[in-house]
């Protein structure tokens, strides 16, 4: 179909889906960039945690509980565990969702920094990863642009 397309016509349908897919996912990487730094300014840091979009269209915040990793004299937690949990909720519930997402703190060897990382996925079988580089500075912490890459589909499979 092409741009001419009449609305009401199948390909018409195409693009409205196709807006809704680029609007949860847009919604879904916004907001969890956003908790992600909102928490990493005030705490320092963040635990992995997980958003979804409804049928209605309403976003929710999916946590789990830490799970620990005994690190001789400190106790650490265990994000990849709880990026499993996290991935696990978000399966059992997919029925009522279509879309969600992943987020979690990464470390970029290449660039010697960390990055918020946001895996988001769509029911429709478009996944999507976002990275966010930080880093802190005397003057408090600096938040790189965004980039984009293909994600890998977990929950919708």
């Amino acid at each position: 179909m092409d741009e001419n397309t009449p609305s009401g016509t199948p390909g018409a349908a195409d693009d409205e889906a196709d807006k809704l897919v680029q609007e949860d996912l847009n919604k879904l990487i916004g907001t969890a960039l956003g908790v992600a730094g909102d928490q990493i300014e005030s705490h320092g840091a963040f635990v992995p945690v997980a958003l979804a979009v409804s049928k209605d269209g309403d976003i929710s915040l999916v946590a789990v509980s830490p799970n620990a990793v005994d690190g001789g004299a400190e106790t650490e937690l265990d994000a990849d565990a709880m990026i499993a949990d996290l991935v696990e909720a978000l399966t059992q519930q997919k029925e009522q969702n279509r879309a969600a997402a992943v987020v979690c703190d990464i470390h970029l060897p290449d660039d010697a920094t960390d990055a918020i990382h946001v895996m988001a996925e769509h029911s429709s079988g478009v996944s999507v990863s976002a990275v966010r580089p930080y880093r802190q500075t005397p003057g408090g912490w600096d938040f790189g642009n965004p980039f984009l890459e293909p994600g890998e589909k977990q929950i919708w499979v």
